[in-house]
């Protein structure tokens, strides 16, 4: 009862979202009537009263299983964006093919469904946070691993709504495969699919990302192929990135230098004659290094300061050896607290992507000293141009160590795509702007 409750309240938030999305279109469109001269023809009601558009984008989002599937909040935004895309072509598609398309204006369609991608999401991630705290979106689960983090992850997310219970009033079953043999758990499999209705297996397989994959079905074997593709492989992906990054950075340049006016006057005030930059040997992509740009953080004497610092405080060496950093590092100036708090000091790195050194995305730049420790994954982490944010700094963890940040990185190269950057990119302005990137 609670989960029909939940779907048809998850349903209406979507009409809802979608007749919104309408109006604000065509307030937009009105709006701008003095720079657009042909005015729009229609009243505003023959816009969200057209059900073709409800109709369509509905179907869209039940053929992707919106309403049947609990999915994490990043993956589902990614579905609901291929559903309107797909709906999109649909709409303007019936409106041509019945000679109608030339009665509405295609900037409030067009307009309709690109706050549809902005709305829509936000709506549906408010409705079962909503939804969870009243009851109505939980499904008792049990997690059946040694994995913490998958069990934080799974228990700790409202948008997912499992909530952890006894293997006997558990709805859904999570079977870690991690230290069992495939004979056990085919028999954990067999044993639970007679009792429990939901079984998510985690694969043992972790370091790829097997959303992006195909599943093939050899129906004479019985058995399943999983095809997974190198997208760093195909030229096209390349060419994507790198006009993705050259066109967001100058675009965002522009509005950059105001800001960057501001850091160098704060600055000179607390240090006249030190330098802006810090400029420092980084491996770049196949392992060619460059010059990487920053805001200098440290005081110009930092290295005496330092050797004094670490003498009455040596356990800060062996802090270093783990993290790459000082808990308490005294060569930074007070601009360069604010600086790094908020990444500001890695702002310049734009002109190393400008430059086609750096990606505004990517493994994080490391220094040539550091390839041993790497060790013989060096060549996947190269295998891309390091990014001014990548995967680590949004991982919601307090403190990664060097190890754990070469693990992202790895997996970072190994399942890249458009999406994932996309990702990365909020989470990064949400780390910035709240200092939280645990979502």
């Amino acid at each position: 009862m609670k989960y029909s409750v939940s779907r048809v309240a998850l349903f209406g938030v979507d009409v809802f979202a979608i007749f919104a999305s309408i109006a604000l279109a065509y307030g937009l469109r009105g709006s701008l009537e003095g720079w657009i001269n042909a005015a729009v023809q229609k009243e505003l009601f023959a816009y969200t009263g057209n059900l073709i558009v409800y109709a369509v984008v509905i179907v869209a989002f039940f053929s992707e299983k919106l309403y049947k599937r609990r999915y994490d909040f990043w993956e589902e935004t990614r579905l609901i964006f291929r559903a309107l895309l797909i709906s999109l072509v649909i709409v303007l598609s019936i409106l041509a093919l019945t000679k109608s398309i030339g009665d509405y204006s295609r900037f409030v369609i067009i307009a309709s469904f690109v706050f549809m991608a902005l709305l829509i999401p936000v709506f549906k991630n408010m409705t079962k946070r909503a939804l969870f705290r009243l009851g109505l979106w939980k499904r008792y689960a049990e997690v059946c691993g040694k994995d913490a983090y998958i069990t934080e992850e799974v228990f700790g997310n409202p948008y997912l709504g499992y909530v952890q219970a006894s293997y006997a009033d558990a709805q859904t079953v999570f079977i870690d495969t991690d230290g069992i043999s495939a004979q056990e758990l085919q028999e954990r499999l067999d044993e639970t699919l007679r009792e429990k209705k939901e079984v998510l297996f985690i694969p043992l397989l972790q370091s790829y990302n097997l959303s992006n994959a195909n599943i093939i079905e050899l129906t004479n074997t019985r058995k399943n192929l999983i095809v997974v593709e190198n997208a760093l492989l195909k030229t096209s992906n390349i060419w994507i990135k790198k006009f993705s990054d050259l066109f967001l950075s100058l675009l965002v340049f522009p509005l950059l230098l105001l800001l960057f006016g501001l850091i160098v006057v704060l600055m000179k005030k607390e240090e006249p004659k030190g330098s802006i930059f810090f400029r420092q040997m980084r491996m770049g992509c196949n392992g060619e290094e460059f010059l990487c740009y920053k805001f200098r953080s440290m005081r110009e004497d930092g290295d005496a300061v330092l050797e004094a610092y670490l003498k009455k405080h040596p356990e800060e060496v062996s802090n270093y050896e783990k993290y790459h950093k000082y808990v308490n590092d005294p060569r930074i100036t007070r601009i360069g607290h604010v600086m790094r708090k908020t990444s500001l000091d890695e702002l310049p790195q734009i002109i190393n992507v400008i430059k086609g050194e750096m990606s505004l995305i990517g493994p994080r730049p490391y220094m040539p000293n550091e390839k041993e420790k790497i060790g013989e994954r060096i060549d996947m982490v190269l295998a891309v141009k390091p990014g001014i944010t990548g995967l680590w700094q949004v991982s919601g963890r307090s403190e990664v160590d060097f190890h754990s940040r070469v693990d992202m990185d790895v997996w970072y190269t190994r399942n890249w795509n458009l999406w994932l950057d996309f990702v990365i990119l909020v989470k990064t302005i949400k780390v910035v702007l709240f200092r939280d990137g645990a979502s």
